[in-house]
């Protein structure tokens, strides 16, 4: 399904159980094609998953949570989730803050078990669009992305490389060997990252 207009081009996904389908469409449709519109043109496809947890499906209070997907063009995945007590409240809040762009954390811990179990197998698996970046654009996805790490397509080398957060202040860059030999790389300068985030 797509809209129509300017965000024509846009994929958009609707999922969901339990929900009055019609109603909720058109309300997806408008808010989150408002937010989306003014930048469209960076936008391949949106996903709109929204379920219910509690009440009469589950223990606790019946709360609904919207999580709004946007895959860019070139500038990875964008994600933002709210909860509330009504779809149509949650489908607003989760369009009005900024939507932070995450990487996925893998490794979701389940109440009850030890870390030790956790480790002997993968509980969740992700994908998503690796377009190709430069070094310093994946620094500043990493800060926007609030995590430890990212890991991102080298446009120079078309490699999968890591950006991490180092502890001692700065960032490292993991780069995988080739044919057992490794790149020199020269320091990306604090200069450089300062003015790509500032553009």
């Amino acid at each position: 399904m797509s809209w129509d207009g300017p965000l024509a081009s846009v994929k958009l996904i609707i999922q969901g159980k339990n929900l009055e389908r019609q109603l909720i469409k058109q309300h997806v449709e408008e808010k989150v094609g408002k937010a989306v519109q003014k930048h469209s043109h960076l936008v391949r496809e949106v996903d709109v998953r929204l379920s219910v947890r509690g009440g009469e499906f589950g223990k606790g209070p019946r709360i609904l949570r919207c999580e709004v997907t946007l895959f860019t063009k070139k500038h990875g995945v964008v994600r933002g989730e709210e909860d509330a007590e009504t779809v149509y409240a949650c489908i607003d809040l989760v369009r009005e803050p900024v939507i932070e762009p995450v990487v996925e954390d893998v490794s979701d811990s389940r109440p009850g078990e030890e870390e030790d179990d956790l480790i002997k197998e993968i509980v969740r698996t992700k994908y998503f669009e690796m377009p190709p970046l430069a070094v310093a654009e994946a620094v500043e996805q990493l800060e926007l992305v609030a995590h430890d790490f990212y890991g991102f397509q080298n446009e120079e080398t078309g490699a999968i490389n890591i950006v991490y957060k180092r502890r001692e202040g700065g960032y490292g860059l993991i780069i995988p060997k080739k044919d057992g030999k490794s790149e020199k790389v020269e320091p990306l300068p604090t200069e450089q990252l300062n003015e790509r985030s500032i553009a």
